[in-house]
């Protein structure tokens, strides 16, 4: 009769296989991501989130397969002592090798599921700092009037997080809002809201993204975050279309409201790019950045949880012109 150990070799062989693709993923995770996020170049847009999600395992699930491995092998002892009084344990040994065969799916899953794209990052690489003094000198050739947030892969808010060692970004990828202005005329009062539902962060891991949203930003209670514009202080004509900017504006963060000096480029994507993007009409991007100190936010009760004192936070907008300014 073959041996009751012999089902132990199944996640040995799991175990083995899925460390191999833990260590060729080379991000040192912790966490398995069913649907792994990278990010990679775009010319448009800079850095756009990759359309290939492979499966990225984690340190965690090795430790699970690691379990069922050691269970097998107690499991065979007892196995083996029972058959030696004289019982008949053929259903045990079949439920034995079921269990052993189904840790052999999760590195055969991953592995299917290919490897990082090329260029690709894990976590939204930092924008270029953009350092102005005070002072308005730019315009780009756009009509004036209210422009809406599309809803595309290039709108999004991303915070850039560190937590118990691992660095991670928090993604919203649901904005909506509008922005009031003048392109041609910078120096002109600029107005502008977007907000954000709390519920749709997104972490790249489900788990974290449930506690993030239930335990620290309490979505439940606090529904929205919101961004508002309140005052263009500087504008540099880099290029024809492209115009770096420094405004201040306030947050609104867990029932809290924060002052907050945002930095970044608007610019006027040419015929070609709007193709590549799938995009009509009068167009802008909007790419920015700000932080938060979090000691002065709501989430200070929980700061010893965060690597650092401040969470950076970077903003991608596309908008659309959709009506005149309002008087």
């Amino acid at each position: 009769m073959r041996s009751a150990f012999v089902p132990v070799l199944a996640p040995i062989v799991a175990l083995i296989a899925a460390l191999a693709r833990w260590a060729t993923q080379g991000s040192g995770n912790l966490y398995t991501a069913i649907d792994k996020r990278f990010y990679v170049p775009d010319r448009d847009l800079g850095w756009r989130v990759s359309d290939s999600h492979p499966i990225w395992l984690g340190l965690e699930v090795c430790a699970v397969i690691a379990v069922i491995a050691i269970g097998l092998a107690i499991g065979g002892l007892v196995i083996r002592k029972l058959e030696a009084r004289g019982r008949r344990m053929r259903a045990l040994r079949v439920a034995s090798w079921i269990v052993a065969l189904v840790p052999l799916a999760v590195p055969i899953a991953a592995f299917s599921t290919g490897g990082a794209p090329a260029n690709a990052r894990d976590v939204l690489p930092a924008a270029q700092m953009v350092a102005l003094e005070t002072g308005i000198d730019a315009a780009l050739d756009l009509p004036a009037g209210t422009y809406s947030v599309v809803a595309h892969s290039g709108s999004a808010l991303t915070a850039k997080l560190t937590a118990g060692g691992e660095a991670f970004d928090a993604r919203f990828a649901t904005i909506a809002g509008t922005i009031a202005l003048d392109p041609h005329s910078l120096s002109a009062p600029v107005r502008g809201t977007i907000s954000t539902p709390t519920s749709s962060i997104d972490t790249g891991i489900g788990e974290r993204s449930k506690h993030a949203r239930d335990s620290y930003l309490r979505a439940a209670e606090f529904p929205q975050i919101t961004f508002t514009v309140d005052e263009l202080v500087a504008a540099r004509q880099d290029t024809a279309s492209v115009v770096a900017f420094r405004a201040r504006g306030t947050v609104g963060l867990i029932g809290k409201t924060h002052a907050v000096e945002i930095t970044g480029t608007i610019s006027k994507p040419d015929a070609a790019a709007r193709t590549r993007l799938g995009l009509e009409g009068d167009v802008m991007i909007v790419v920015a950045q700000f932080s938060l100190r979090i000691a002065e936010t709501a989430l200070a009760p929980d700061a010893g949880d965060f690597d650092g004192d401040r969470i950076p936070i970077f903003v991608s907008l596309i908008l659309r012109h959709t009506g005149a300014l309002e008087s």
